[in-house]
Protein backbone atom coordinates (compact mmCIF):
# COMPACT_ATOMS: atom_id res chain seq x y z
CA UNK A 1 0.00 0.00 0.00
CA UNK A 2 2.92 2.18 0.88
CA UNK A 3 4.41 1.52 -2.68
CA UNK A 4 1.26 3.04 -4.01
CA UNK A 5 1.19 6.72 -2.19
CA UNK A 6 3.29 8.12 -4.97
CA UNK A 7 0.05 7.49 -6.87
CA UNK A 8 -1.54 10.51 -4.42
CA UNK A 9 1.12 12.93 -4.83
CA UNK A 10 -0.60 15.01 -8.40
CA UNK A 11 -3.90 14.72 -6.01
CA UNK A 12 -2.22 16.31 -3.28
CA UNK A 13 -0.35 19.00 -5.38
CA UNK A 14 -3.91 20.11 -6.53
CA UNK A 15 -5.09 20.58 -3.65
CA UNK A 16 -2.50 22.76 -2.46
CA UNK A 17 -2.14 24.54 -5.53
CA UNK A 18 -5.59 25.06 -5.22
CA UNK A 19 -5.43 26.28 -1.42
CA UNK A 20 -2.98 28.11 -2.38
CA UNK A 21 -5.01 30.13 -4.98
CA UNK A 22 -7.84 30.51 -2.82
CA UNK A 23 -5.91 32.22 0.13
CA UNK A 24 -3.92 34.53 -2.77
CA UNK A 25 -7.90 35.42 -3.96
CA UNK A 26 -9.66 36.02 -0.92
CA UNK A 27 -12.27 38.48 -0.52
CA UNK A 28 -10.13 41.00 1.77
CA UNK A 29 -6.88 40.44 -0.68
CA UNK A 30 -9.40 41.68 -4.07
CA UNK A 31 -9.29 45.37 -3.55
CA UNK A 32 -5.57 45.02 -3.53
CA UNK A 33 -5.46 43.68 -7.10
CA UNK A 34 -9.01 43.14 -9.21
CA UNK A 35 -9.09 46.05 -11.88
CA UNK A 36 -13.02 45.57 -12.63
CA UNK A 37 -16.55 45.85 -11.46
CA UNK A 38 -17.90 43.25 -14.17
CA UNK A 39 -18.41 40.46 -11.66
CA UNK A 40 -20.17 42.41 -9.40
CA UNK A 41 -22.99 42.49 -12.25
CA UNK A 42 -23.33 38.83 -11.95
CA UNK A 43 -23.43 38.80 -8.14
CA UNK A 44 -25.65 40.99 -7.62
CA UNK A 45 -28.56 39.07 -9.61
CA UNK A 46 -29.15 36.97 -6.66
CA UNK A 47 -30.47 39.70 -4.59
CA UNK A 48 -32.25 41.08 -7.57
CA UNK A 49 -34.08 37.70 -8.25
CA UNK A 50 -34.94 37.72 -4.29
CA UNK A 51 -36.39 40.88 -4.67
CA UNK A 52 -38.25 39.79 -7.81
CA UNK A 53 -39.73 37.08 -6.20
CA UNK A 54 -41.36 39.14 -3.48
CA UNK A 55 -42.61 41.79 -5.88
CA UNK A 56 -44.49 39.21 -7.40
CA UNK A 57 -45.98 37.67 -4.20
CA UNK A 58 -48.64 40.72 -4.15
CA UNK A 59 -51.31 40.63 -4.98
CA UNK A 60 -51.34 40.92 -8.82
CA UNK A 61 -54.28 43.09 -8.72
CA UNK A 62 -52.70 46.26 -7.20
CA UNK A 63 -48.81 45.59 -7.97
CA UNK A 64 -47.37 47.12 -10.85
CA UNK A 65 -46.66 44.86 -13.94
CA UNK A 66 -42.73 42.64 -13.71
CA UNK A 67 -40.59 43.24 -16.71
CA UNK A 68 -37.66 41.23 -16.94
CA UNK A 69 -35.21 42.55 -19.21
CA UNK A 70 -32.32 39.74 -20.38
CA UNK A 71 -29.33 41.54 -22.06
CA UNK A 72 -26.08 42.37 -22.51
CA UNK A 73 -24.05 46.02 -21.62
CA UNK A 74 -25.40 47.66 -23.91
CA UNK A 75 -29.14 47.09 -21.67
CA UNK A 76 -27.12 48.46 -18.41
CA UNK A 77 -27.59 52.06 -19.14
CA UNK A 78 -31.46 52.06 -18.75
CA UNK A 79 -32.57 54.81 -16.22
CA UNK A 80 -34.63 52.26 -14.12
CA UNK A 81 -35.97 55.18 -12.00
CA UNK A 82 -36.94 57.55 -14.64
CA UNK A 83 -38.49 55.22 -16.75
CA UNK A 84 -40.73 53.82 -13.59
CA UNK A 85 -41.82 57.63 -13.16
CA UNK A 86 -43.07 57.86 -16.65
CA UNK A 87 -44.53 54.55 -16.83
CA UNK A 88 -46.00 54.03 -13.59
CA UNK A 89 -47.50 50.50 -14.01
CA UNK A 90 -44.30 48.76 -14.64
CA UNK A 91 -41.56 47.93 -12.41
CA UNK A 92 -37.76 47.33 -14.70
CA UNK A 93 -35.64 44.02 -13.32
CA UNK A 94 -32.83 44.38 -15.71
CA UNK A 95 -31.19 41.15 -15.83
CA UNK A 96 -28.32 41.79 -17.82
CA UNK A 97 -25.03 41.91 -17.63
CA UNK A 98 -21.83 42.31 -19.35
CA UNK A 99 -21.12 39.87 -22.74
CA UNK A 100 -24.81 38.66 -21.47
CA UNK A 101 -25.71 35.36 -23.67
CA UNK A 102 -28.35 33.06 -24.55
CA UNK A 103 -27.22 30.05 -21.67
CA UNK A 104 -27.31 33.18 -19.27
CA UNK A 105 -30.84 33.88 -19.96
CA UNK A 106 -31.74 30.00 -20.21
CA UNK A 107 -29.70 29.44 -16.99
CA UNK A 108 -32.30 32.26 -15.57
CA UNK A 109 -35.34 31.00 -17.46
CA UNK A 110 -35.16 27.37 -16.15
CA UNK A 111 -35.06 28.93 -12.71
CA UNK A 112 -37.64 30.96 -13.03
CA UNK A 113 -39.83 27.99 -14.19
CA UNK A 114 -38.38 25.37 -11.98
CA UNK A 115 -39.33 28.54 -8.83
CA UNK A 116 -42.81 29.18 -10.04
CA UNK A 117 -41.31 32.63 -10.66
CA UNK A 118 -43.75 34.31 -13.57
CA UNK A 119 -42.84 37.83 -14.49
CA UNK A 120 -45.46 39.75 -16.70
CA UNK A 121 -43.40 40.21 -19.42
CA UNK A 122 -40.01 39.01 -20.55
CA UNK A 123 -37.26 40.63 -23.46
CA UNK A 124 -34.36 38.79 -24.40
CA UNK A 125 -31.69 40.45 -26.60
CA UNK A 126 -30.66 39.35 -30.08
CA UNK A 127 -27.30 40.41 -31.88
CA UNK A 128 -24.98 39.58 -34.10
CA UNK A 129 -21.96 38.93 -32.34
CA UNK A 130 -23.04 36.74 -29.85
CA UNK A 131 -23.82 34.57 -32.49
CA UNK A 132 -20.29 34.18 -33.73
CA UNK A 133 -19.01 30.59 -32.78
CA UNK A 134 -15.01 32.11 -33.93
CA UNK A 135 -14.45 35.99 -32.84
CA UNK A 136 -10.68 37.45 -32.69
CA UNK A 137 -11.99 38.49 -28.97
CA UNK A 138 -14.62 35.74 -27.07
CA UNK A 139 -16.65 37.08 -24.59
CA UNK A 140 -15.79 34.82 -21.32
CA UNK A 141 -17.83 36.62 -18.86
CA UNK A 142 -20.77 34.96 -18.58
CA UNK A 143 -18.78 31.11 -18.54
CA UNK A 144 -16.31 32.41 -15.50
CA UNK A 145 -19.20 34.74 -13.40
CA UNK A 146 -22.70 33.75 -14.95
CA UNK A 147 -23.26 29.82 -14.94
CA UNK A 148 -23.08 27.14 -12.15
CA UNK A 149 -21.33 23.74 -12.87
CA UNK A 150 -24.74 22.04 -12.75
CA UNK A 151 -25.88 23.70 -15.85
CA UNK A 152 -22.60 23.29 -17.58
CA UNK A 153 -22.80 19.62 -17.18
CA UNK A 154 -26.26 19.64 -18.73
CA UNK A 155 -25.29 21.41 -21.83
CA UNK A 156 -21.54 20.39 -22.09
CA UNK A 157 -22.43 19.52 -25.78
CA UNK A 158 -23.15 22.67 -26.61
CA UNK A 159 -19.61 24.26 -26.17
CA UNK A 160 -16.70 24.24 -27.76
CA UNK A 161 -13.54 22.79 -25.79
CA UNK A 162 -12.08 26.10 -25.67
CA UNK A 163 -15.60 27.28 -23.67
CA UNK A 164 -15.09 24.09 -21.62
CA UNK A 165 -11.62 24.82 -21.18
CA UNK A 166 -11.86 28.40 -19.63
CA UNK A 167 -14.77 27.44 -17.78
CA UNK A 168 -13.09 24.39 -15.90
CA UNK A 169 -9.79 26.80 -15.57
CA UNK A 170 -10.90 29.80 -14.32
CA UNK A 171 -13.54 28.27 -11.69
CA UNK A 172 -10.57 26.04 -10.68
CA UNK A 173 -7.69 28.66 -10.25
CA UNK A 174 -9.27 31.95 -9.68
CA UNK A 175 -5.47 33.22 -9.82
CA UNK A 176 -5.65 32.54 -13.45
CA UNK A 177 -9.20 33.81 -13.97
CA UNK A 178 -8.33 37.40 -11.98
CA UNK A 179 -4.64 37.92 -13.00
CA UNK A 180 -3.49 39.64 -10.38
CA UNK A 181 -0.59 41.19 -10.28
CA UNK A 182 2.27 41.81 -7.70
CA UNK A 183 3.75 45.42 -9.18
CA UNK A 184 -0.43 46.48 -9.09
CA UNK A 185 -0.60 45.07 -4.84
CA UNK A 186 2.61 46.82 -4.04
CA UNK A 187 0.80 50.01 -5.58
CA UNK A 188 -2.22 49.77 -4.01
CA UNK A 189 -0.92 48.82 -0.46
CA UNK A 190 1.00 52.22 -0.45
CA UNK A 191 -0.19 55.87 2.13
CA UNK A 192 -1.79 52.53 4.25
CA UNK A 193 -3.45 50.72 1.71
CA UNK A 194 -5.20 54.47 -0.31
CA UNK A 195 -5.92 53.14 -3.91
CA UNK A 196 -7.08 49.58 -2.18
CA UNK A 197 -9.66 51.91 -0.42
CA UNK A 198 -10.60 53.69 -3.49
CA UNK A 199 -11.95 50.54 -4.74
CA UNK A 200 -13.45 49.14 -2.20
CA UNK A 201 -15.37 52.45 -2.38
CA UNK A 202 -16.24 51.46 -5.93
CA UNK A 203 -17.72 47.99 -4.85
CA UNK A 204 -19.87 49.92 -2.88
CA UNK A 205 -21.24 52.41 -5.12
CA UNK A 206 -21.24 50.16 -7.83
CA UNK A 207 -23.37 47.43 -5.63
CA UNK A 208 -25.68 50.45 -4.09
CA UNK A 209 -26.47 51.74 -7.69
CA UNK A 210 -26.91 48.12 -9.00
CA UNK A 211 -29.70 47.82 -6.05
CA UNK A 212 -31.50 50.73 -6.89
CA UNK A 213 -31.75 50.58 -9.95
CA UNK A 214 -32.69 46.93 -10.29
CA UNK A 215 -29.90 45.60 -12.39
CA UNK A 216 -28.86 48.98 -14.61
CA UNK A 217 -26.15 51.11 -13.86
CA UNK A 218 -26.98 54.33 -15.98
CA UNK A 219 -24.68 57.13 -15.89
CA UNK A 220 -24.76 61.10 -15.71
CA UNK A 221 -25.73 62.05 -19.49
CA UNK A 222 -22.69 64.23 -21.21
CA UNK A 223 -21.80 66.82 -23.49
CA UNK A 224 -19.17 64.78 -24.89
CA UNK A 225 -19.92 63.32 -28.48
CA UNK A 226 -17.89 60.66 -30.35
CA UNK A 227 -17.18 62.16 -34.41
CA UNK A 228 -18.71 59.88 -37.20
CA UNK A 229 -15.14 59.69 -37.86
CA UNK A 230 -14.37 58.35 -34.78
CA UNK A 231 -16.75 55.94 -34.77
CA UNK A 232 -16.46 55.20 -38.20
CA UNK A 233 -12.59 53.99 -37.14
CA UNK A 234 -13.66 52.28 -33.95
CA UNK A 235 -16.22 50.45 -35.72
CA UNK A 236 -13.67 48.81 -38.50
CA UNK A 237 -11.65 47.50 -35.37
CA UNK A 238 -14.57 46.16 -33.49
CA UNK A 239 -16.32 44.69 -36.27
CA UNK A 240 -12.94 42.98 -37.03
CA UNK A 241 -12.73 41.78 -33.36
CA UNK A 242 -16.08 40.13 -33.19
CA UNK A 243 -17.26 39.14 -36.33
CA UNK A 244 -14.43 38.79 -38.70
CA UNK A 245 -14.28 35.45 -39.80
CA UNK A 246 -18.17 35.04 -38.83
CA UNK A 247 -19.57 31.05 -38.13
CA UNK A 248 -23.26 30.78 -36.74
CA UNK A 249 -23.26 29.53 -33.16
CA UNK A 250 -25.84 27.26 -33.66
CA UNK A 251 -25.99 25.53 -30.30
CA UNK A 252 -25.67 28.83 -28.55
CA UNK A 253 -29.13 29.81 -30.71
CA UNK A 254 -30.16 26.56 -29.35
CA UNK A 255 -30.29 28.00 -26.05
CA UNK A 256 -32.10 30.53 -26.96
CA UNK A 257 -34.88 28.57 -28.72
CA UNK A 258 -34.80 26.82 -25.71
CA UNK A 259 -35.64 29.82 -23.43
CA UNK A 260 -38.67 30.68 -25.61
CA UNK A 261 -39.97 27.22 -25.94
CA UNK A 262 -40.30 27.34 -21.92
CA UNK A 263 -41.84 30.72 -21.73
CA UNK A 264 -43.82 29.69 -24.27
CA UNK A 265 -44.89 26.79 -22.34
CA UNK A 266 -45.53 28.23 -19.05
CA UNK A 267 -47.04 30.85 -20.77
CA UNK A 268 -45.26 33.96 -19.74
CA UNK A 269 -45.73 37.10 -22.77
CA UNK A 270 -42.31 37.81 -24.63
CA UNK A 271 -40.16 39.38 -26.92
CA UNK A 272 -37.20 39.37 -28.54
CA UNK A 273 -34.76 43.01 -28.94
CA UNK A 274 -31.98 44.00 -31.42
CA UNK A 275 -30.34 46.90 -29.51
CA UNK A 276 -29.46 49.79 -31.66
CA UNK A 277 -25.59 49.79 -32.25
CA UNK A 278 -23.46 53.07 -33.97
CA UNK A 279 -24.78 54.08 -37.94
CA UNK A 280 -21.07 53.34 -39.24
CA UNK A 281 -20.70 49.79 -37.50
CA UNK A 282 -24.93 48.99 -38.58
CA UNK A 283 -23.40 49.34 -42.04
CA UNK A 284 -20.61 47.16 -42.25
CA UNK A 285 -22.94 44.25 -40.90
CA UNK A 286 -24.64 44.20 -44.35
CA UNK A 287 -21.82 45.41 -46.67
CA UNK A 288 -18.96 44.37 -45.57
CA UNK A 289 -18.06 40.08 -46.60
CA UNK A 290 -16.52 37.72 -44.21
CA UNK A 291 -15.12 34.61 -44.28
CA UNK A 292 -18.43 32.23 -43.56
CA UNK A 293 -18.77 28.81 -43.35
CA UNK A 294 -20.86 29.22 -47.05
CA UNK A 295 -17.64 31.64 -48.34
CA UNK A 296 -17.38 35.18 -48.45
CA UNK A 297 -20.73 37.05 -47.61
CA UNK A 298 -21.15 39.57 -44.44
CA UNK A 299 -22.64 38.77 -41.16
CA UNK A 300 -25.87 39.93 -41.69
CA UNK A 301 -26.40 37.44 -45.17
CA UNK A 302 -25.83 34.70 -42.43
CA UNK A 303 -27.22 35.76 -39.15
CA UNK A 304 -30.80 37.41 -40.15
CA UNK A 305 -32.57 35.03 -42.62
CA UNK A 306 -32.12 32.26 -39.89
CA UNK A 307 -33.45 35.06 -37.31
CA UNK A 308 -36.36 35.70 -39.26
CA UNK A 309 -37.30 32.10 -40.00
CA UNK A 310 -37.05 31.00 -36.35
CA UNK A 311 -39.60 34.38 -35.71
CA UNK A 312 -41.94 33.69 -38.20
CA UNK A 313 -42.23 29.85 -36.97
CA UNK A 314 -42.50 30.38 -33.26
CA UNK A 315 -44.34 34.02 -33.73
CA UNK A 316 -41.77 35.33 -32.34
CA UNK A 317 -41.56 39.16 -32.08
CA UNK A 318 -38.66 41.56 -32.45
CA UNK A 319 -38.34 45.08 -31.51
CA UNK A 320 -35.77 46.34 -34.41
CA UNK A 321 -34.24 49.04 -32.73
CA UNK A 322 -31.65 49.52 -35.54
CA UNK A 323 -33.94 49.39 -38.51
CA UNK A 324 -36.97 51.11 -36.77
CA UNK A 325 -37.80 54.31 -38.31
CA UNK A 326 -39.17 56.19 -35.21
CA UNK A 327 -36.00 56.01 -33.38
CA UNK A 328 -33.32 58.15 -33.99
CA UNK A 329 -30.87 59.13 -30.42
CA UNK A 330 -27.97 58.58 -32.32
CA UNK A 331 -25.15 59.02 -29.88
CA UNK A 332 -22.91 56.77 -28.93
CA UNK A 333 -20.43 55.88 -26.48
CA UNK A 334 -18.45 53.20 -28.77
CA UNK A 335 -20.24 51.51 -31.97
CA UNK A 336 -21.91 48.82 -29.92
CA UNK A 337 -23.14 50.67 -27.09
CA UNK A 338 -24.97 53.96 -26.81
CA UNK A 339 -24.40 57.34 -24.69
CA UNK A 340 -25.96 57.67 -21.52
CA UNK A 341 -27.77 60.55 -23.59
CA UNK A 342 -29.86 58.06 -25.04
CA UNK A 343 -31.03 55.62 -21.73
CA UNK A 344 -33.96 57.61 -21.83
CA UNK A 345 -34.91 57.05 -25.47
CA UNK A 346 -33.94 53.61 -25.44
CA UNK A 347 -36.20 53.07 -22.69
CA UNK A 348 -39.18 54.68 -24.02
CA UNK A 349 -38.63 52.33 -27.13
CA UNK A 350 -39.29 49.38 -25.07
CA UNK A 351 -42.09 50.43 -22.90
CA UNK A 352 -43.88 51.85 -26.58
CA UNK A 353 -43.40 48.56 -27.96
CA UNK A 354 -44.39 46.84 -24.66
CA UNK A 355 -47.79 48.60 -24.76
CA UNK A 356 -48.10 47.70 -28.32
CA UNK A 357 -47.68 44.09 -27.62
CA UNK A 358 -49.60 43.91 -23.90
CA UNK A 359 -52.72 45.89 -26.13
CA UNK A 360 -52.81 42.65 -28.87
CA UNK A 361 -53.10 40.09 -26.31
Amino acid sequence: MKKNLFLLLPFIILLVAIGIDRILTLPAVQPYYSKTFSHLNFESKEDLYSDLKDFLKQDKSTRKKALVYFGNSRSLLLPTLELEKKYPNWALYNFSVPGGSPDYFLYWIERFRNDGTRPDFVVLDQSLEIYNKTPVLALDEVLVYGLSTDFILKYWSRYTREELSVFIAKHLFHTYRDRPKMWRIMERAKNSSALAGVYKEGVRKVLEVLKAQRGSTPTERTKVKNTDEQLAKASESDFGSYLVPYTFHQDMFAMQEDSIRLLKQYQVPYATIWVRVARPYFALYGSKKVQTIEGEKTPLEIWKPILEKFNQETGTALWNMNEDPSYNCNEFADPGHMSPNCGLAFGDFIFQKLEEATQEK
